[in-house]
């Protein structure tokens, strides 16, 4: 049997799949609205020309991003410097990373180094950022505005009120349900043991 090299199976793997898939909620509008958030809202510059991924590549934009939505609630301001070296630049969207984590952003919506840096998974890198809209504008609506739906707080449901220990089992059960007989003994079910039976 002849081998086809270079064809590529109809099948896909369920990464990929999950990939295309967050891929396509990001157009190029909402790409360039999370773009407008960081640069005008956040940070209060113009909006550069490149592309947003080619942006924040370096990570300095990233960090400037960070420093501005901890403001006085961290204190802590991450260090960042222009840079070429892949090392600092992967340093420093790590360091992003952190902060985002710090600042309440889930697990599930946090992208790795290598989907920014490599372009591995861009929309991962989008919802982040998305997230993070949520979160800066949860802490301050004032100043952050939202990306998207805002973040709902959870309503605690009321506590269920039980009976107390100290009542009696009859008490906290249904007897029909359980099969109670209302005192039924061996003289009123007429159940003679140790004597003989008539049978008629």
């Amino acid at each position: 049997m002849e081998k086809v090299y270079g064809v590529k199976p109809d099948v896909t793997s369920l990464d990929e799949d999950l990939k295309q898939l967050r891929s396509q909620k990001f157009s190029k509008e909402s790409v360039e609205e999370i773009k407008n958030w960081i640069f005008k809202s956040v940070l209060k510059e113009e909006v550069p020309s490149p592309a947003l991924l080619e942006v924040l590549k370096s990570g300095t934009v990233l960090c400037r991003l960070a420093n501005v939505l901890a403001g006085e609630d961290h204190g802590i301001q991450i260090k960042y410097k222009e840079s070429r070296m892949p090392f600092v630049q992967m340093e420093q969207i790590s360091q992003f990373l952190a902060f985002a984590r710090q600042y309440g952003v889930p697990e599930s919506e946090m992208f790795q180094t290598v989907d920014l840096y490599e372009e591995a998974d861009p929309a991962s890198v989008y919802q982040l950022l998305k997230s993070l809209s949520r979160y800066a504008n949860k802490k301050h609506p004032e100043k952050f505005p939202v990306l998207g739906p805002q973040l709902v707080e959870k309503r605690v449901p009321p506590p269920v009120k039980r009976k107390p220990d100290h009542l009696k089992a009859t008490e906290m059960w249904s007897t029909q349900e359980y099969g109670y007989m209302g005192g039924a003994s061996q003289s009123t079910e007429h159940v003679v043991f140790g004597q003989r039976r008539n049978i008629l």
